[in-house]
């Protein structure tokens, strides 16, 4: 997905595609939840893994896809659990480490805001930690309008990980001072490594554009430095 191509992720996944080997711990280290704001305890992984499988019902769907996979570090925890799975990421060499460690996975290298898929193809669909490197609010609505076009009727999406627009400027506060030290270039808004924020109230004005009901949580992840100032959001009909 070209979700940023004005800032410097690209590059930094490109770079860490091709570092590390397999396991889950190495996945999640490829996909920056090992260090910094990003560190996630595996035990915490596999509770946003059970609620993901929770909210979105994946007992019942036969396809599932991950829009930013990466290396897959969470479609990992859905091996053998049923229903077909699928990923895409704009990063290559991510999407291949996804594609080793994961054989059964069917991923694609595509932009978030055109996925490269039928309609009506998934009864679940989610993304976790990847909207917050969206270049803006509208090809965010770009990429929800997509992931409602690859869903069934009836069908769920579940968005993770979310900055909440609310919490921006303690999170930016906390990014600055604590994480960096002083250093304002990660957080300034002409930052090649900046973030978007969402207000809850988008995703309810989004659904109710689209006639899907909205609900959103508050993050709660204990070693996660950044969950203060996340949420997630669940859409369905």
């Amino acid at each position: 997905m070209n979700t940023c191509t004005e800032n410097k992720w690209h590059e930094v996944w490109t770079r860490k595609g091709t570092e590390g080997g397999e396991s889950l711990e190495d996945l999640m280290k490829a996909d920056g939840f090992d260090t910094g704001t990003g560190a996630i305890s595996v035990k915490d992984w596999m509770r946003t893994s059970a609620d993901i499988k929770k909210k979105l019902e994946t007992e019942k769907a036969f396809r599932i896809l991950e829009v930013g996979c990466g290396a897959g570090a969470m479609l990992y925890t859905f091996r053998d659990s049923g229903p077909e799975i699928f990923g895409v990421d704009y990063s290559e060499t991510l999407l291949k480490k996804a594609k080793s460690a994961i054989p059964e996975l069917q991923g694609k290298v595509c932009e978030a805001s055109a996925l490269d898929f039928d309609d009506n193809m998934f009864e679940a669909v989610f993304s976790h930690g990847v909207f917050f490197y969206f270049r803006d609010l509208n090809y965010a609505e770009q990429a929800m309008d997509e992931i409602r076009r690859v869903l069934t009727p009836n069908g769920k999406i579940f968005i993770l990980d979310i900055p909440d627009f609310e919490k921006r400027e303690l999170c930016e506060k906390y990014r600055r001072d604590v994480v960096y030290a002083g250093e304002e270039y990660p957080t300034a808004e002409d930052s090649p490594y900046r973030h978007l924020y969402y207000s809850k109230e988008w995703f309810h004005e989004y659904g109710k554009k689209h006639g899907m009901k909205v609900q959103t949580f508050d993050q709660d992840l204990e070693s996660y430095p950044m969950s203060p100032y996340r949420f997630n959001a669940l859409l369905t009909f």
